[in-house]
């Protein structure tokens, strides 16, 4: 699995798994949400205790944009060390799995607040906060 960043000993550790969906339009857009920041986010987050990483995504799917979605495949797993700015404190570890995944239909209203949006690959590469999700995207699109 690669690896991005590097682990900061001196900082309280805290690392969480996330199922993460790589959803596309025909107009080839990528579904993300935006946060407050304006920085894009792929469909998902952390997996739960207990919990599978494609139960995960489900779950964090209709949480995130109120639309059930169909998991096609498993596109990979990347980690991420690095340290938000909103927890200084804290080195962070992600590691992220990817599905490619179809947008159903909605069957309820999001219950988080961020923006769900179509973006083109050329503002997904600018504003994707996760290198290691876009290192997994240009994978499974083949542009590395």
């Amino acid at each position: 699995m690669i690896k991005f960043g590097e682990r900061d000993y001196k900082l309280n550790y805290w690392k969480r798994t996330g199922a993460y969906a790589v959803i596309q339009n025909d107009k080839k857009q990528f579904l993300c949400v935006k946060d407050s920041d304006d920085l894009l986010f792929l469909v998902g987050g952390g997996v739960d205790e207990g919990e599978s990483p494609e139960n995960a995504l489900l779950r964090e799917s209709i949480e995130e944009t109120g639309h059930e979605i169909r998991i096609a495949e498993e596109i990979g797993k990347a980690e991420r060390h690095w340290i938000s700015s909103k927890y200084p404190n804290d080195s962070q570890h992600n590691v992220g799995i990817l599905y490619a995944a179809e947008l159903l239909e909605k069957v309820a209203e999001p219950v988080e607040q961020e923006i769900m949006c179509w973006v083109d690959y050329s503002e997904l590469e600018k504003n994707l906060l996760h290198e290691h999700h876009l290192y997994l995207i240009k994978q499974y699109l083949d542009i590395l």
